[in-house]
């Protein structure tokens, strides 16, 4: 069950990313007292240095809806209703893992609400934290409207898929389709949201002449298109079980990519295949039209020719808002049995090229969970679910290895995914009848690798892929888990400012100069002042949109040795030697996971290309 499975609605609006970006350089992590000028630096500040890192939802309304039984909802009050966010507590935010690794950034604190003209919520509900994934350059050019260079990420689109949890459900007599909603909903008490983005203003690229240019309007928004439906305990949060269509052409940096990644779904019972493009069709420009090719969704048959399904689909902005890009296909007998055993695929109408489709064995893999923060000593599970044709695929080998190749940015960057000691993981597990399998992860101490750099822990990937997977087999760049692991931290006995918590604290001061005009986490008095209420947001839950750091990058000693000083806070003495020398002398600790490290490396397939994050950095 998911947002594909019905009943479900759609939603279309903006959405605000204020991210900041003092942040994206290592370099700037060493604690420099860094003044105004240097803030419209480029190569300091860069696009966005004041960015409060609120994550919102503006101007969405629900845009269609399905029922259960796939029919289209007409003359529902459901359908005059808006998305919102909280209105009783600050935004969400949202938050990279790392400076190495940008491409999993995550929305902590989201409230969704189903809000009527009348101001009342439908429905209120906690957004579980998920991290976006399937990045890529949707708008194949800049268009006519920007004046200069767009910053390369306006080009971009993204998807993020998680589940809505303590559903509080108002007034829904009215509507029959969200009583629909809400009895699907069922026991498990969850919904599944997915939404997509593209059309980001992250302003202009700095001109030729160090000319910082003002950006455009409607700086940090986005537009956003989305659907909320059913979900299930027993299913994954994060993702779909499903059908995976992957892109048929093989991605690079140079050419335009004319199709996405896809799932689809059939549902045997209504005879049905619904498939989800909404993150898979191009954008012609940016905030521009979204690419009008006619295509057609089908299956390859036994001698691999393509045999259509349902009608062609011409896609336009409208229909991509009513849709969110999701197509429902009533099916014949005879095709519901041709697709359980046949590979889908997407082509342009009348033409022999495929664009996307299915491996011819129909299997795919992926993690649900897929990023953790972890201290030393900490364990962490994720389940891995492995399908064919859709079907749990049972007792199927899953080989685990460190895959790297995402992580990190130029090339002065600091070293990742050392030492490979510090993460301790089994190289394989087998699906059960279910086709899914747990996979323990154990974290120890790093040491400080970055600490020439002066940043805490180390980054690591993990990918997962079906043992005896050939080169034709299902393979998304993004299905990989990513891992920061903390160096260890001794928390100290008495702590004082001056040798324990000013090291900690002032980075944040310099990495986030928004805060600056109300607190300066580097100065002791300014710290004094705002005591309690650095405390009171140190000590909420991280899932909080309030919680300090709002970047969650602090390590659970250190955070504790903070709270610790906060009780007694003693100025004490400047240390002899800096933080930042002891931090790069020391060594890495040896692995104490009780997971064997597996191999180094994921191996490289012969011709791969470069994994998109090495050219994607923020």
């Amino acid at each position: 069950m998911s947002y594909l499975t019905g009943p479900r609605l759609n939603f279309t609006g903006k959405f605000i990313a204020d991210v900041s970006t003092v942040n994206n350089f290592p370099a700037n992590f060493d604690r420099t007292n860094y003044t105004a000028a240097d803030y419209a630096n480029w190569a300091i500040g860069y696009w966005n240095p004041y960015g409060t890192g609120v994550w919102r939802l503006t101007d969405c309304l629900v845009t269609g809806a399905v029922r259960g039984d796939g029919s289209a909802v007409t003359g529902d009050p459901v359908l005059s209703m808006a998305l919102a966010d909280a209105d009783d507590q600050p935004p969400a935010k949202m938050v990279d893992l790392d400076s190495e690794q940008q491409m999993v950034s995550a929305i902590w604190g989201l409230v969704v609400r189903l809000v009527g003209g009348d101001g009342k919520a439908a429905l209120r509900s906690n957004f579980a934290v998920a991290s976006f994934t399937d990045l890529w350059k949707r708008s194949l050019t800049p268009g006519s409207l920007p004046q200069h260079k767009l910053h390369p990420a306006c080009l971009y689109g993204a998807a993020w898929q998680s589940v809505l949890t303590d559903l509080a459900w108002g007034d829904v007599a009215g509507s029959p389709f969200l009583q629909d909603l809400q009895a699907a909903a069922g026991k498990d008490g969850l919904l599944s949201i997915k939404f997509n983005v593209v059309g980001y203003n992250a302003g202009y690229w700095i001109g030729d002449d160090g000319t910082r240019y003002p950006p455009p309007p409607d700086f940090t928004m986005g537009l956003i298109t989305g659907s909320i439906g059913v979900a299930s305990k027993d299913e994954p949060r994060f993702f779909t079980l499903g059908r995976k269509l992957q892109p048929s052409e093989t991605q690079s940096q140079s050419a335009p990519t004319l199709f996405y990644y896809a799932t689809a779904v059939v549902n045997e019972g209504r005879k049905a295949l619904t498939i989800d493009l909404g993150n898979s069709i191009p954008f012609k420009e940016w905030r521009g039209d979204i690419v009008g090719e006619t295509l057609e969704v089908g299956y390859l048959d036994p001698a691999g020719a393509f045999q259509p399904l349902g009608e062609a689909i011409t896609p336009d902005n409208g229909w991509y808002r009513r849709t969110a890009g999701i197509v429902d296909i009533a099916l014949t007998e005879a095709q519901l049995a041709a697709v359980g055993t046949s590979p889908l695929a997407v082509r342009k109408a009348g033409a022999d090229r495929l664009l996307g489709q299915e491996p011819a064995d129909g299997k795919a893999l992926r993690a649900d969970q897929f990023v953790y923060r972890m201290a030393p000593g900490d364990s962490a599970e994720t389940t891995v679910w492995a399908t064919a044709f859709g079907k749990p695929l049972a007792d199927a080998e899953v080989a685990l290895a460190f895959d790297n190749s995402s992580l990190g940015g130029d090339k002065d960057d600091p070293p990742v995914g050392i030492p490979a000691g510090a993460l301790g993981f089994p190289p394989s597990v087998k699906t059960d009848t279910a086709g899914k399998a747990t996979v323990r992860f154990a974290a120890s101490d790093p040491g400080h690798p970055r600490g020439m750099d002066d940043i805490d822990g180390q980054v690591y990937g993990v990918r997962p892929t079906l043992s005896g997977a050939g080169t034709e087999a299902y393979s998304n760049p993004w299905d990989f888990i990513s891992f920061l692991v903390w160096s260890g931290y001794e928390i100290p006995e008495e702590p004082t400012w001056e040798a324990d918590i000013q090291p900690i604290l002032a980075q944040y001061a310099a990495l986030y100069p928004v805060m600056l005009p109300v607190l300066n986490m580097g100065d002791y008095d300014s710290v004094r002042k705002h005591l309690y209420a650095l405390q009171t947001a140190m000590s909420l839950p991280e899932e909080n949109p309030n919680y300090m750091p709002a970047v969650r990058d602090l390590s659970p000693n250190k955070k504790a040795a903070v709270l610790k000083w906060a009780v007694n806070p003693v100025r004490g003495a400047v240390p002899s030697q800096p933080a930042t020398a002891q931090a790069a002398t020391a060594q890495a600790a040896p692995a104490t996971g009780t997971m064997p490290p597996p191999a180094a490396q994921a191996p490289v397939a012969e011709g791969a290309v470069p994994h998109p994050a090495t050219y994607l950095k923020k």
